[in-house]
């Protein structure tokens, strides 16, 4: 019996280490820029230009795949345009602000020889938290059509797809430092149609530059 104790302990901790050299959490820092389908991907002027924040959690799977999921404050949005022009030349701007709390799940593969160049595909679910739009004082009638508080319009929820690349800069025993880019795409409507048969479809997409520093348990 104490054989078999001495086994059964023995065997917990060796499970216990294999898989805590397996699991890592951290954070995720970094600049988002975000448009709705309303604009081309490429239209620079209409984006609006924020931050991401989340918590990450890491599972390796082995050393070529390794499965992520976590929370994020997530804020898209999109800048347009009002009918007023400035005396100086400046376009009146409203901007759309349109943020979520976010969980994602995507798998990643950790490619070269060093395993240190990191692909990744997922899926993120978000809560809508905000959706508002915010311009100056009214000016010269531009305010038709601009409701403020555009909550009534959107969709609680939303499904997002997510591809991206990145590379391990810095890893210690416990330390892993990964800068990445990725490119979200919407795949469901974020606007809630009020009238039946009208069809407004608004996806987002969003171009990430983040910084995962995650701490291996």
């Amino acid at each position: 019996m104490r054989s078999l104790a001495i086994f059964v302990i023995l065997t917990l901790m060796a499970t216990s280490s294999i898989v805590g050299q397996r699991i890592s959490i951290g954070g995720e820092f970094g600049v988002i820029s975000s448009i709705n389908n309303d604009y081309i991907v490429t239209d620079f002027e209409n984006r609006r230009n924020t931050y991401q924040i989340g918590l990450n959690f890491n599972f390796k799977s082995n050393d070529i795949l390794s499965f992520s999921t976590g929370i994020h404050y997530y804020k898209l949005g999109y800048r347009h345009s009002t009918c007023y022009l400035f005396e100086d030349g400046v376009k009146n701007q409203l901007v759309g602000k349109v943020d979520y709390l976010t969980i994602p799940v995507s798998a990643n593969i950790h490619l070269l020889n060093s395993r240190k160049l990191i692909t990744t595909f997922g899926f993120l679910g978000g809560y809508n938290i905000q959706a508002i739009q915010d311009y100056p004082e009214p000016i010269g009638g531009c305010e038709i059509y601009y409701i403020p508080n555009l909550k009534s319009n959107s969709q609680e929820f939303s499904l997002t797809g997510i591809v991206g690349i990145g590379y391990k800069i810095f890893e210690t025993d416990k330390i892993e430092l990964i800068p990445m880019f990725q490119y979200h795409q919407g795949l469901t409507n974020t606007y809630k149609n009020p009238i039946h048969n009208l069809n407004i479809d608004k996806k987002y997409s969003a171009a990430l530059l983040t910084v995962k520093l995650n701490y291996k348990l």
